[in-house]
């Protein structure tokens, strides 16, 4: 089993963030890509645990996904993750259904992905905002955190989920799910 280890941040000037990776070196590994995500629940089983069930479609690409309670480490998230391919996001989606794992949420987003030394830096643009994660080993993403002018007291520690039915708190014009309007993709 794998482990997720990565740090969210808040993009405020995407120009600037862009400017300074590749003053670090970094390169572009995907350019931004559109993506959905499913995610699957039996009756509120896996969120009572802290755990997370998702079927994600980027690009060409489709991936089932599980993670695994989540620990916060001086702002740096980690948690288990297994995941691994599948040949279309609509079938894996009917047979996480047919053994009682139902849609429970859907979010979308674009995202451009980036490598630099052992991380990736992720950009991602939500219809709530935009926000870029550093996902590796923990002291790297520290180190490039550093290199990218960031403060890990500014990092975010929700997940989409929880930072979506917090915009809808105050923002009664957001659909149930984190989607883009039509005329939008």
């Amino acid at each position: 089993m794998a482990e997720e280890i990565e740090v969210k941040f808040a993009l405020r000037d995407r120009n600037e963030l862009l400017r300074k990776l590749n003053d670090i070196g970094a390169r572009q590994l995907y350019p931004e890509t559109f993506e959905d995500n499913i995610v699957l629940d039996r009756r509120g089983e896996l969120k009572t645990r802290g755990a997370l069930l998702r079927v994600r479609k980027f690009g060409k690409y489709s991936l089932a996904t599980y993670k695994g309670p989540m620990s916060i480490d001086r702002g740096i998230k980690s948690r288990e993750e297994v995941q691994t391919g599948v040949e279309s996001f609509e079938l894996a989606i009917q047979l996480l259904d047919a053994l009682g794992f139902k849609p429970v949420f859907r979010y979308q987003k674009f995202r451009e992905v980036w490598r630099v030394r052992e991380v990736e830096v992720v950009i991602d643009r939500t219809p709530i905002g935009e926000y870029f994660e550093i996902e590796g080993p923990m002291e790297m993403i520290r180190t490039i955190a550093a290199e990218l002018g960031m403060n890990m007291d500014t990092a975010i520690r929700q997940t989409y989920a929880d930072l979506y039915r917090q915009a809808r708190r105050t923002r009664r014009d957001l659909p149930e799910n984190m989607v883009f309007a039509p005329e939008d993709l």
